[in-house]
């Protein structure tokens, strides 16, 4: 059975581009998670005080959030796309990346709040 065969150089190399990324991504993250947090927070809370039949309230907030958060980053930080994508990653993969580990935040966050 062939396997592939790595240099030294290779592996190295790919796993380091992903470092990179990662950090990247979460360096962008981190220029909106103190707003994203909090709103976070006070969903959790309006969950644990109203009980759930207020989930689908504080669901759209947070969605309506998101919208504000993107909105506000892409008109007030545009140049700073270029510094990401001068670095191989896409506005598109900065996004999803970034919203969907804070959705998944919330989600954890908000389950131990009905909890």
């Amino acid at each position: 059975m062939n396997q592939p065969t790595y240099t030294k150089t290779t592996q190295p190399k790919d796993k380091m581009l992903k470092i990179k990324t990662l950090r990247l991504m979460f360096t962008f993250y981190m220029s909106f998670f103190v707003t994203a947090f909090v709103l976070t927070l006070v969903s959790a809370y309006m969950l644990s005080k109203l009980g759930s039949e207020a989930f689908t309230l504080i669901f759209w907030f947070k969605m309506i959030s998101y919208g504000i958060i993107v909105y506000y980053i892409n008109n007030y930080k545009k140049k700073e796309f270029y510094y990401y994508q001068n670095l191989g990653i896409p506005k598109l993969a900065l996004w999803i990346s970034t919203l969907t580990f804070d959705f998944l935040l919330f989600v954890v966050l908000l389950i131990y709040a009905a909890k």
